[in-house]
């Protein structure tokens, strides 16, 4: 990319920028294949841990994981807060020309990112007993999560610091950087979880020292990308230094995202409770499975609305509506065949999915029934996880931030906490495919009054 220094600020050589000027369906796929990849690998750090700590240690250790990820969402989601929101200013100054306002929004969104993984590794660790019992972990569950998630704290700062870097790595269209730190750390996961677990013999403590060591690992990575100075973003002091300004912004465009996941893991843990109410651990782990089986298609979905937000951010900043709607248009559809994908995989192949995690035959059984019944509406999440995606990259926070609230919080809580009264842990499984059709309801609502708008707004620049 080329500048050159006009009016006080730098301007972007629009004509030679790829975000401006390529295909936009090459594009797309240029910068979606990798996030997608990336997502996909990022979710195999908690996959490959359930897989070997479903075989090593058994159902209680599979129960263990599912209490635990909800507090690792939490963490993960005030990161992806951040590098969301601030991979939307970033992007929209680069179409803009302001490199210096990109400059600062960078630094704003790792000092805040890192910071907070700080304040959330002490608090955790001081208080680690309460906060799994408040998140429902029962007395035979609560030894191994009390393993598995002490050693995971101390990693939560390398783990935000590298979600917020991925994030401006691809707002300036550098989705293949990110996508190779992601899969260096998931590799190494792979190799060092059984090493951990079986040779070693450490159990649920050694799957989460294999997890630490690959996430500081992506942290040297990304920090190494900036700090040579191989990006037009790098670090600066005075960069470093929070602009409040622009750490509002961030939070008010990235809050949508942080709604989501600290809304999915509430979810999880009242799934988790009356899962323990109407069934017992078994159904913990199984939902844990589910939860795990899914995210190898609910990835790539998060992994093309990553792709395709550069492109949106970057277009609508530089008046090219027509670009940005084709976008928007081209990631719905891609997402949609992957959303197809994900529900033929769970109708079809549940039995086979179960098979990786555990040869209980009982907890096989109950967890194809659930694993169905929750997946029947899964070819509508992908049109529902980019419309909020598109609405982030616009600026627009309060239609993202209703979009990322509808499912997980105003359609599935409720659900979940009305239907196992009548249902049992059946109504447990048949509160997703409700809220999903809902959700997707809601979204196509405001998706469409959205494009009438920049229709309007096109004509009348024409």
């Amino acid at each position: 990319m080329q500048l050159f220094f006009h009016g006080g600020m730098y301007r972007v050589n629009s004509d030679r920028h790829l975000l401006g000027t390529q295909p936009v369906g090459r594009l797309l796929f240029r910068l979606s294949l990798p996030s997608a990849i990336g997502m996909i690998v990022m979710s195999s750090y908690n996959v490959v841990d359930a897989i070997f700590i479903g075989r090593g240690v058994g159902s209680l250790g599979l129960a263990a994981v599912a209490i635990c990820f909800p507090l690792q969402m939490l963490a993960g989601a005030m990161a992806v807060m951040a590098g969301a929101g601030g991979a939307s200013i970033i992007s929209r100054s680069l179409g803009a020309g302001d490199l210096a306002r990109a400059q600062k929004a960078f630094g704003t969104t790792i000092s805040f990112a890192t910071g907070v993984g700080i304040v959330i590794s002490i608090l955790g660790l001081l208080f680690l007993p309460q906060v799994l019992r408040l998140f429902g972990a029962s007395r035979a569950i609560l030894p191994h999560a009390e393993a598995y998630l002490s050693v995971i704290f101390f990693g939560t700062p390398f783990q935000m610091f590298g979600m917020a870097g991925n994030h401006s790595v691809r707002a300036e269209g550098k989705a293949k950087i990110s996508m190779i730190s992601l899969l260096i750390s998931a590799i190494l996961n792979m190799i060092l979880d059984p090493i951990f677990i079986f040779w070693f013999g450490w159990g649920m403590r050694g799957a989460a020292v294999a997890t630490v060591i690959s996430q500081i690992t992506m942290f040297v990575w990304i920090f190494s990308h900036f700090y040579r100075k191989k990006s037009l973003l790098h670090f600066a002091g005075k960069n470093l230094v929070p602009d409040m300004k622009i750490l509002r912004e961030i939070i008010a465009i990235g809050v949508s995202e942080f709604t989501r996941m600290a809304a999915g893991s509430l979810s999880i843990v009242l799934i988790n409770a009356a899962l323990l109410r109407w069934g017992g651990d078994m159904h913990v782990a199984i939902y844990g499975v589910i939860n795990r089986a899914l995210s190898f298609f609910f990835m790539p979905l998060l992994g093309i609305a990553q792709g395709f937000q550069p492109i949106l951010g970057y277009n609508y900043g530089a008046g090219n509506l027509k670009r940005a709607r084709k976008s928007i248009f081209l990631a719905m559809g891609s997402a949609t065949v992957i959303a197809i994908l994900g529900f033929s995989a769970a109708r079809f192949f549940p039995r086979a999915i179960f098979g990786l995690f555990s040869s209980d035959e009982n907890l096989i059984s109950e967890g194809v029934r659930a694993l169905r019944l929750i997946s029947s509406a899964f070819v509508l999440v992908g049109f529902q996880i980019n419309g909020s995606a598109m609405f982030q990259a616009l600026g627009k926070a309060r239609p993202a931030f209703i979009l990322s609230l509808s499912r997980q919080v105003l359609l599935l809580i409720p659900l979940v906490l009305t239907l196992p009264n009548f249902f049992g842990t059946a109504g447990v499984w048949m509160s997703f495919p409700i809220a999903d059709s809902l959700a997707f309801c809601l979204t196509l609502y405001l998706f469409l009054r959205e494009l009438r708008r920049m229709q309007i707004l096109d004509s009348e620049t024409a």
